[in-house]
């Protein structure tokens, strides 16, 4: 069952990270820091499911996983970590703290990936959840309310 929940969640991710990146301003100005052609990706070890990333166009756009060499990797140690994540349990940043994850790459990129993943995290989770996993729940406007459903029907389930 876990892993069922960690490959959906690693889906709506990478769907609503892409999705994200084409009409939220909050990270396309993030994406302004990495060039174009830049890539990431991110995986745990012991587990197949894997999200793969290029930045293209001022947007994000997936990638085939079979690329050797990314310019940042995050690698979440076990099953249970990226659970406890892909369900709200626990944060990035904290597991990040508590040396849960391993980065391969720049750490300002690394950086530039959490406020990327807090943004999509508060358009893809209610408030109620929200505020378990982010230090401040963004106040959404009528543009965001939008953005949600967009993310929420052309997002998860085309990427766009």
């Amino acid at each position: 069952m876990k892993k069922l929940i960690i490959t959906l969640g690693f889906f709506a991710l990478k769907q609503a990270s892409i999705s994200a990146s084409h009409f939220n301003k909050e990270i396309r100005k993030e994406l302004n820091a990495w060039p174009d052609g830049f890539t990431l990706q991110l995986r745990i070890i012991g587990n197949p499911s894997k999200i793969s990333f290029v930045k293209q166009d001022n947007g994000l756009k997936s990638i085939a996983n079979d690329k050797e060499e990314y310019d940042l990797i995050v690698v979440f140690k076990t099953e249970d970590i990226a659970y406890r994540i892909i369900t709200t349990l626990s944060d990035v940043p904290r597991a990040f703290t508590q040396n849960r994850l391993s980065v391969y790459g720049d750490t300002a990129d690394s950086m530039i990936l959490i406020r990327i993943l807090n943004v999509v995290q508060s358009y893809l989770f209610p408030p109620f959840l929200s505020k378990r996993i982010l230090k401040r729940v963004p106040k959404f406007g009528l543009n965001q309310h939008i953005g949600r459903i967009r993310l929420y029907t052309l997002g998860l389930l085309f990427g766009y």
